[in-house]
């Protein structure tokens, strides 16, 4: 017996050494797991508490290299750093990737990860970032036409030539990033590109862009459009409609004779064109590799006033049938309706990551608001290395801190479908969810009077077991009120602050009293099944472990 149960450890010992061992070789990927997608790491779930670095801060590692502390300080555990095709192949043919190996070093010393972007044709619809080689060979690399018949500096979507040698740079690359990081794994994601599609016109104007314009939709996205007629985007559903509901034809007759044909034109040749970038990347080192979007403007009013053909939410269905490599889309959100913009993006087959948006309170409301309503991967704010005085103190920082501590959970919670998220303003100031049989109101901090006190707050809601809950935020009050059978009212059985040190749980203070009353009207909370009390957050980030009871 003692030799049987001697020998079934030894077994287990190496069973879980040859998992572990099997996690480590395995690369950062996208799985389903539960209701969401997750990025996994090291056979984990991750979440992504990035910032992206401004456009050059990485073409120069003495200037680089002083920004990684100030990054950790922040508490960030991702770099959304820029990586462009000049700088590596400045001579065609010849590859230097010492820059990127600099980069890799000084997110190690660190203990960071990295999303690199790749800035190859375009950045913001531009090729500024392409090299000389590139730039001065137009008749190879050909430019995008405007109607009037000028040309611009922007590398067409339909050069062959100019998607080939963007392809051989950018699987270079990935080569190289198998050989130096596989093991290590610093960098998790790639973007694609930046930004892209065409500015100044609706589409390529070129003798032949314009050929190709006038043959027929190709069968391939004809095949997806039919394929997925139940899950279209309503816009482009309506529009085929308007056109007549073809299954066959050129881009006007199918997308209609006007601004639309050449948008969605455009969006099947940029997906196309990055879809063989990103094979040809994914054929040496298969990482995730996303999209991101320039999102249309409130004063532009047709393509080309916004990036026309970029992964824009009513041509997701394009590029869904074009760049079956990228893994998902995302929105770079400038405009304050994220709610609005995060619900265009995420789809079932499309999670949700933001590379690009806000810092201060509002980034750190949107972190909040994406992570748990929208199960979201993680958020990045732009311009992260703008120099501030103290970095552990400003609004991201404090909110990274409790995404930080709660990581474990939320991405279990993720998983279950036992979260939500919250972001409120004075418009929006009341905001509700359903979760583990209680309905959930989550309001701006109030005093006992019923006076807002605050003008922006934000949290999530996580529910842990039978009448338990994490709550974690800022500037919030949530109260609780049973949905399931039983009796109707619901009381705080304890209520307990606390923070997360090395991935246990320290309580603080059992919260009572004050520190958990919201309303003492309690003849009018008692009509509506409250007692007067709940979670309360103030404005320093936190975190509440809650235990209800019920009764009537």
């Amino acid at each position: 017996m003692k030799l049987f149960f001697k020998n079934f450890t030894i077994f287990n010992f190496i069973l879980i050494a040859f998992c572990l061992n099997a996690n480590s070789q395995e690369a950062p990927h996208l799985e389903k797991r539960g209701k969401a997608t997750q990025l996994i790491v090291d056979g984990k779930p991750y979440l992504v508490l990035g910032g992206e670095l401004h456009n050059s801060s990485s073409s120069n590692l003495d200037y680089l290299n002083p920004l990684w502390q100030p990054l950790k300080q922040m508490n960030l555990n991702t770099a959304l750093v820029a990586v462009s095709w000049e700088l590596i192949e400045p001579q065609e043919g010849k590859f230097d990737f010492s820059l990127v190996d600099g980069i890799l070093s000084g997110a190690r010393e660190n203990n960071m990860r990295v999303i690199l972007l790749w800035f190859g044709s375009w950045k913001n619809g531009l090729s500024h970032y392409s090299p000389e080689w590139v730039k001065k060979d137009y008749k190879r690399f050909p430019r995008i036409v405007l109607e009037n018949g000028r040309s611009t500096e922007t590398i067409s979507a339909l050069g062959a030539a100019s998607a080939k040698a963007d392809a051989k740079a950018f699987a270079a690359l990935m080569r190289h990033l198998k050989t130096v990081d596989s093991k290590k794994k610093t960098v998790i994601m790639v973007q694609v590109e930046n930004e892209v599609g065409v500015i100044g016109g609706t589409r390529d104007h070129s003798s032949f862009a314009n050929s190709e314009f006038a043959k027929p939709v190709p069968e391939q996205l004809l095949e997806s459009i039919r394929k997925n007629k139940t899950d279209l985007q309503p816009s482009l559903k309506k529009l085929l409609e308007a056109a007549g509901s073809k299954t066959k034809g050129t881009w006007t007759e199918v997308f209609g004779n006007n601004h639309s044909a050449d948008e969605a034109f455009m969006a099947w040749n940029y997906a196309k064109y990055i879809n063989s970038i990103a094979e040809a990347g994914k054929a040496e080192y298969n990482i995730p590799m996303f999209v991101n979007a320039w999102i249309v403007q409130p004063e532009d009013k047709k393509p080309g006033d916004y990036p026309g053909g970029g992964p824009q939410a009513h041509v997701h269905d394009i590029w869904r049938a074009g760049a079956p490599a990228i893994d998902f889309l995302s929105p770079d959100i400038y405009l304050p309706d994220t709610k609005r913009i995060t619900k265009m993006y995420h789809h079932s087959w499309n999670p949700l990551f933001i590379p690009e948006s806000f810092s201060g309170e509002n980034g750190a409301a949107n972190a909040f608001y994406v992570i748990g309503f929208h199960d979201a991967i993680g958020y990045s704010p732009f311009g992260i290395d703008n120099k501030v005085d103290e970095p552990s103190k400003t609004p991201i920082a404090k909110a990274y801190n409790v995404l930080r501590q709660l990581t474990p959970e939320i991405t279990a919670a993720q998983a279950d479908g036992a979260i939500s998220g919250f972001s409120l303003d004075k418009v929006d100031s009341v905001q509700t969810a359903s979760l583990g049989g209680y309905k959930i109101t989550v309001t701006l901090r109030k005093n006992w009077s019923g006076v807002t006190q605050v003008s922006k707050g934000y949290g999530l809601v996580i529910n842990t077991g039978p009448d338990a809950f994490t709550v974690a935020g800022s500037d919030i009050d949530v109260t609780f009120v049973p949905l399931s059978p039983g009796p109707k009212m619901a009381g705080l059985s304890w209520v307990r602050e606390g923070v997360f040190e090395d991935g246990k749980w320290k309580q603080g203070r059992l919260l009572n009293g004050d520190n958990i009353m919201i309303s003492y009207k309690l003849a009018d909370e008692a009509h509506a099944y409250r007692t007067g009390t709940g979670a309360r957050l103030t404005t320093e980030p936190g975190i509440l472990k809650i235990k209800l009871y019920r009764f009537e």
